[in-house]
């Protein structure tokens, strides 16, 4: 094989590696946002039964806005802490990128 046939051949492989790595990257950042978004729906789950049964076992108006109240507190929170979370995975992943394209 010729020198030039050599080189082009391994800038061809170093693509190829580098493609092959960010398409990796790229899989496991939306593997853990998938699993971010499975947990948070299984906490919904859990909290949307303890609130149903929460809310059946109350018996007074007052009782009632008491517990839509707290209960409206505490998804308001689950809310901000779920996009804060998915914000901060976004950037993770936009950093895990700009450094590979600088090592790459």
């Amino acid at each position: 094989m010729t020198q030039p046939q050599a080189e082009l051949l391994d800038l061809y492989r170093a693509g190829l590696k580098s493609a092959a790595d960010l398409m990796k990257a790229s899989l496991e950042s939306a593997e853990r946002l998938q699993n971010q978004q499975l947990v948070a729906i299984r906490s919904a789950i859990d909290e949307s039964s303890k609130s149903a049964a929460e809310l059946g076992s109350v018996r007074t108006i007052d009782e009632l806005l008491a517990v839509q109240t707290r209960l409206a507190g505490a998804q308001f929170e689950r809310a901000i802490s779920y996009w804060g979370e998915l914000f901060s995975a976004g950037i993770r992943q936009g950093q895990g990128r700009a450094e590979q394209k600088k090592s790459g």
